[in-house]
Formats: C-alpha cells, structure tokens, sequence
C-alpha cells in the first residue's frame, strides 16, 4: 500500500483534532467532569494540531504527546504566536500522568482559558494548512 500523501496525512490529523477540540468544549461546560478529561481532549487537540502542520510540510514528528517537542518541530519557541506557548506545553500533563495518577497539588483547569487556547492553535494550525497547500485554479 503507497505511502499517503503529507497533505492527506495533515487532512487526517486536523480533522482528528477538531473532534478532540469540540469534545473538550463540549465537556467544558459540565461542572461534573473532571479537569483530567477536559485537559486530555484539549492536550490531543493541540497535539493533532502541531502534528498536522509539521506532516503538512512533509516531515516527520515523532509519535509522542510533548507539546514542547512538537512546537520545536512545527517551528514554534521564539517570536510572536497568536497563542500562548507556555500554556499550551503545560498541556502536556494531560496526556497521560494526569489520567493516570492523583496529584494532590494539581491545580485547577481554567477552562474558559483553555478552551479560547485550543481554538486559537486550532486557528493557527488551519492558517498554517492552507498556507502550506498548493493554490488551486477553477480555470
């Protein structure tokens, strides 16, 4: 079976992270769920988001869940970003040690602010796809 295409691969993961980013809005807005679930899904989000741009270039990534690995790979540690980088590595914590372990001293996810991150990567990540797609011609 040929390999896919970076653009198909992209396509795939963007989408993946659109279902992730809308779950964690949708579990946001229950004061019933835990924090550990909401991180998880916006951790993802983000996660797929990085993975699209950087497969959406043609190179490889790495099949981990550092948010800092995969800002490094995408490009992204120094200079001006519609998002907060910080913000979005401190989602790493979600991806497994968080579902996983009781942290006693975890602190409490601000989900207003994660969700508004998760949608500004989400923004950054399709302006980054169709920057990097081939312009298409009705002609």
């Amino acid at each position: 079976m040929p390999e896919p295409e970076p653009s198909e691969i992209a396509a795939v993961l963007a989408r993946k992270a659109a279902v992730d980013a809308k779950v964690m809005r949708k579990l946001a807005e229950d004061e019933e769920i835990a924090d550990e679930a909401i991180g998880f899904h916006a951790q993802q989000a983000v996660e797929k988001c990085l993975k699209a741009v950087i497969a959406s270039r043609g190179e490889d990534f790495a099949y981990t869940h550092d948010i800092r690995y995969l800002l490094g790979r995408a490009g992204l540690g120094s200079g001006v970003y519609p998002f907060d980088l910080g913000r979005a590595v401190d989602l790493t914590e979600y991806a497994v040690p968080l579902r996983y372990e009781d942290l006693l001293d975890a602190e409490p996810l601000d989900r207003e602010a994660t969700v508004a991150l998760v949608e500004e990567v989400g923004q950054w990540a399709n302006d980054e796809l169709r920057a990097s797609s081939p312009s298409r011609s009705d002609s």
